[in-house]
This record gives structure tokens, C-alpha cells and sequence, in this order.
């Protein structure tokens, strides 16, 4: 018998082939069309909350950060390092 979890998943997965079916068959005109409106809606999202803006630009520029080693200019978040020293 499944179980809620299993009924959960395969309705998950379900949705991601009808995605993926509908992305296959867009234009590149379609993708960035989407890929547009994703853009604008995510910034009006942020702009809808101030507080939440700022936390969005301190977290940004904070994982940005860069330094000078050796000469050579390297990340100082690890998030963003690709080797550790």
C-alpha cells in the first residue's frame, strides 16, 4: 500500500516530466521571455520589502568580497572559492 510520502513523490515527479515536456518544446524566444518575467517578478518581490531588499544586498556583496593573496585576487567567502589554500 503507498504511503503519503510515495503519493507525494510521484506527484512530484509527474509535475517535473509535464515541466520538462513543456520547457523541450519552447522557442529560445520562449525561454527568454520566462527567463524575463522570472527577473522581473523576483525583483518586485524584493522591492516589495525593504528590510528584505537590504538583507538581500548585504548577504550579496558580502559573498563577493575579495582579497589580495600572493598577488592574486581570490574570494573571501568559500562559497565562491573553488580551491581551498
Amino acid at each position: 500500500m503507498p504511503t503519503d510520502h510515495d503519493d507525494i513523490t510521484a506527484a512530484i515527479e509527474t509535475r517535473d516530466r509535464f515541466g520538462r515536456h513543456l520547457r523541450e518544446n519552447e522557442s529560445a524566444e520562449e525561454r527568454l521571455a520566462r527567463f524575463i518575467q522570472l527577473q522581473r517578478t523576483s525583483y518586485e518581490l524584493l522591492q516589495a520589502s525593504p528590510k528584505g531588499f537590504q538583507h538581500f544586498l548585504r548577504r550579496n556583496l558580502q559573498s563577493r568580497r575579495a582579497e589580495v593573496i600572493d598577488g592574486q585576487w581570490r574570494p573571501v567567502s568559500p562559497d565562491r572559492c573553488s580551491c581551498q589554500t
